[in-house]
């Protein structure tokens, strides 16, 4: 069984650390405590459609560069949204996984929110409904939900409802990701061939200089 090590930052963020030496390869995460469950009733979709919105440059890692940094040094890079959290990761070597948390403290509290990425965005996101609408299967699971969830915010697909998301500001997504995208409430979590003490020193090189703020979550309907 591998243990976990856990620590909690001054400024609220949880760091875990599961040191794994089996194989050479470091996979760095960084959890949100927001998704669909989060949005008010109108605003369905802003929890992935900010996902997205995470990859188009911070200060200090323009659009585009993410991709082009895993390609380079051989890993790879994601994220995906649920009801309950948000989620980005990149796995890499374990002699070069440390970019990683760079990346991920930049864009934790620097995200540019460019108008025209948001405004092009936003029709990716869409096209991306108008896909699911087209799978049987996803049109049934997505009324069915809104059908058996009355009043539970789970009733809401993840990736929102057409009209929500078509007015959406940019305006509305900073003020969102500014509550919500800081130290006090997300995890980081680094599983893989690390030493904890080096990340623990790594974490607070890179994060504990951002300020942050216990978010309690909202209390939801049975």
């Amino acid at each position: 069984m591998v243990e976990i090590y856990r620590e909690q930052l001054d400024n609220g963020l949880t760091l875990l650390v599961a040191e794994q030496h089996r194989l050479p390869l470091v996979c760095s995460t960084v959890w949100y405590r927001v998704g669909s469950r989060e949005e008010k009733e109108g605003f369905t979709g802003l929890s992935h459609f900010l996902e997205h919105m995470m990859f188009k440059g911070s200060r200090r890692f323009p659009k585009g560069s993410l991709d082009a940094l895993s390609l380079r040094l051989g890993g790879q890079n994601n994220a995906f949204t649920s009801y309950d959290y948000t989620c980005y990761y990149f796995t890499f070597a374990a002699d070069r996984w440390e970019v990683a948390l760079d990346v991920e403290a930049d864009r934790m509290r620097r995200l540019l929110l460019p108008p025209d990425e948001f405004a092009s965005e936003k029709q990716v996101v869409l096209e991306e409904l108008h896909m699911g609408e087209d799978n049987p299967w996803e049109f049934l699971r997505r009324h069915v939900r809104s059908l058996a969830y009355q009043r539970h915010p789970y009733r809401h697909p993840i990736i929102g409802w057409e009209e929500d998301l078509k007015g959406i500001t940019l305006e509305q997504m900073r003020a969102y990701y500014d509550f919500y995208y800081q130290p006090g409430n997300a995890v980081v979590a680094i599983a893989g061939d690390v030493d904890p003490k080096r990340v623990s020193a790594l974490v607070h090189q890179n994060f504990g200089r951002l300020k942050g703020r216990s978010l309690p979550r909202q209390p939801l309907p049975a």
